[in-house]
């Protein structure tokens, strides 16, 4: 974005009309005498600039709040239901959908198994269909649909998927699946969405940076940094889920041998569960038998742990965070985990001249990633850091 001393007046309202929207999202209301205050200007631009929203249908006027003197405040609110977005989580098992609106309601939401048999192109057929259906019962305008965030376990470059190892794609371009669709779409690496709505509705909002560590089939994490994704130069940044923390020779999907999320994924977790037990009886067995202190669920668990924390070590030492959220599939089991390393285990004391980085669970659990990818369209409208004003405007 350009510095603030080159921007045009209309650049400057667009920039402000976004700060106002910020704000009503995170308080859903506010008076024109607050928006004065936090954007530092005068009364008569805020008439302006709420004018400007209430013309594009993002906000309302709400009545007035109370007044110790003088002409009562008018009070303007976000409307939710101004525009919409989709997002989509795709994993190994299944795929799952979500409609949700400006505030970050799930208006409407769906799930279907991930078929093998079929491969993408299947599921892609299966998407468009839900969103078309979605579309029409909701009567909802395709003018007020901002995309759809799509979240992959795996390399993602723009339309373009890389490399995405557990559902065997290699090269896979989303961009006749867009044009079919006749609506934008963001793709991304699933930890970064998740990333994503850690920083706008979880526990990263009042943090600068974070790290966000996703543990689901296998690890992901997402880099947050000056409340933007940090992606890198070729959009692969945080593919610490392949990062060697073991001599053992067991290969990845990837390719490699010792990889992290052999150890510390889900999946490593429920490798010796048998196939007449589900994932929720098996998980709350093993950690039953763990309070209980059977000793095979303690050697277990607490070997999990430790291969956790190496990579945990690793993300400290590389990205130096003020904090590390961890969430995925793993749910409330996941403070658990954490609270063995650092209070049993004592692990991060051997993160030396790193101790005092914050471990913590996701405040989202299991749905970040869909519901990141579902926030990942509203960009456009809520991030101002995001916005390419030189195209825009020229």
């Amino acid at each position: 974005m350009p510095s603030i001393n080159n921007l045009t007046h209309e650049q400057i309202r667009e920039i402000n009309c976004m700060k106002i929207l910020q704000f009503l999202r995170k308080n859903h209301e506010a008076t024109k005498s607050e928006l004065e205050k936090i954007l530092g200007v005068s009364h008569t631009t805020v008439n302006s600039y709420t004018q400007t929203l209430l013309d594009r249908g993002f906000v309302t006027p709400f009545g007035t709040a109370d007044s110790n003197g003088g002409r009562k405040p008018v009070i303007i609110r976000l409307l939710p239901n101004a525009r919409y977005a989709f997002g989509v989580n795709v994993s190994p098992k299944y795929v799952s959908l979500a409609l949700v609106n400006l505030q970050g309601d799930i208006v409407d939401s769906t799930e279907f198994t991930y078929s093998f048999n079929l491969g993408l192109p299947g599921s892609l057929t299966q998407i468009k269909e839900h969103i078309f259906t979605m579309l029409d019962h909701h009567k909802i305008e395709r003018e007020k649909v901002l995309g759809v965030g799509m979240a992959f376990p795996g390399l993602v470059d723009g339309t373009m998927l890389e490399y995405i190892p557990n559902l065997n794609i290699k090269k896979y371009c989303l961009k006749n699946f867009e044009e079919e669709l006749g609506l934008d779409i963001f793709p991304e690496n699933e930890a970064d969405p998740a990333a994503y709505a850690e920083y706008v509705i979880g526990k990263g909002g009042d943090l600068d940076d974070f790290v966000y560590v996703s543990i689901a089939e296998g690890i992901g994490t997402g880099i947050m940094i000056d409340h933007c994704i940090f992606r890198g130069n070729r959009k692969r940044a945080g593919e610490f889920g392949h990062l060697k923390v073991s001599d053992v020779k067991l290969r990845c999907n990837c390719g490699r041998y010792g990889c992290w999320e052999l150890f510390a994924s889900k999946r490593a977790l429920l490798k010796d569960s048998s196939n007449t037990i589900n994932e929720v009886e098996y998980l709350q067995k093993l950690f039953h038998d763990y309070n209980n202190n059977v000793p095979s669920a303690v050697l277990k668990i607490e070997e999990y742990v430790h291969y956790l924390f190496s990579g945990l070590e690793a993300i400290s030492l590389t990205l130096d965070p003020s904090c590390i959220i961890i969430g995925g599939d793993l749910g409330d089991y996941m403070q658990q985990l954490i609270d063995i390393g650092v209070k049993k285990l004592k692990l991060t004391d051997n993160f030396y001249g790193y101790e005092s980085i914050k471990i913590m669970s996701s405040a989202i659990k299991e749905n970040a990633a869909l519901l990141g990818a579902a926030l990942l369209p509203f960009e456009k409208v809520f991030n101002f850091q995001k916005v390419d004003f030189k195209a825009r405007f020229n």
